[in-house]
């Protein structure tokens, strides 16, 4: 069987870029998209060969429909078959803003840009995950996307999780029969160049390791693998127990 391909959005930096390095050392070929950051997609296609594994990327806006869609077919056109989706992009306003003061713009980029550009994706690769039976699709969300808990001053950021967390779990049920699974991770506080490490690049804080990338990423692994069949329609809160609250 020829090695199974998985499509990753944003994956030349933060988090996206950690799960490409972990889905090739879990033996995937990767097709991945950035914008503006080609040193850092080089990189990672030369790590894909020193693994002996396949990577290729586009570049796109992905708040463009033509530009999702011209990325998808040149996956098709390098690979001939997707059997994962990870959708890692996902804007974030960095200020502290009331809803009030969202513009129609704003709040277009951050549904657009979360989950509206997920459904395009969706409906482009889920007849050719049908046709073989098999297909896995991650999205990424935020910490209690899964019970769709409000954010002050990130109103509109945690609406889009929100929202997305429940077409996953949708999804789910929806595309079940054709051994399709789908299912939504939750990063914690992951900071600045942490989210591209692996584990063993961790620096230590206070004799603790920091949070990485790869803690993420590992997970995004596993829910693509063939034998998590029956792990689907799940959220999973990657924070450390950090999310627990104390009584």
């Amino acid at each position: 069987m020829a090695a199974r391909v998985a499509f990753v959005t944003s994956g030349a930096t933060g988090l996206g870029h950690a799960t490409v390095r972990v889905l090739l050392r879990a033996g995937w070929d990767v097709f991945f998209t950035y914008r503006s950051s080609q040193r850092q997609a080089e990189q990672l296609l030369a790590e894909a060969a020193v693994l002996g594994r396949s990577a290729a990327y586009a570049q796109a806006d992905l708040l463009q429909r033509e530009q999702v869609m011209a990325a998808l077919e040149a996956c098709h056109a390098r690979f001939q078959r997707l059997d994962a989706l990870v959708h890692n992009f996902g804007p974030f306003v960095f200020e502290r803003l009331p809803l009030a003061d969202y513009s129609d713009d704003m709040w277009h980029r951050m549904i657009d840009g979360n989950v509206t550009n997920f459904v395009w994706m969706y409906r482009a690769v889920i007849a050719g995950m049908r046709d073989r039976r098999f297909g896995r699709i991650v999205t990424v969300g935020c910490d209690g996307a899964g019970d769709a808990r409000g954010w002050r001053h990130r109103a509109a950021y945690a609406a889009a999780k929100a929202a997305l967390a429940s077409l996953t779990r949708s999804i789910a049920r929806e595309e079940r029969e054709y051994g399709i699974t789908a299912n939504m991770v939750c990063p914690g506080d992951i900071r600045g160049d942490d989210k591209v490490r692996l584990i063993a690049e961790a620096p230590q804080v206070g004799g603790q390791r920091s949070a990485v990338g790869e803690d993420v990423a590992r997970v995004i692994a596993f829910l693509c693998a063939e034998a998590s069949a029956q792990i689907s329609g799940t959220v999973t809160e990657i924070t450390g127990g950090q999310d627990i609250l104390g009584r």
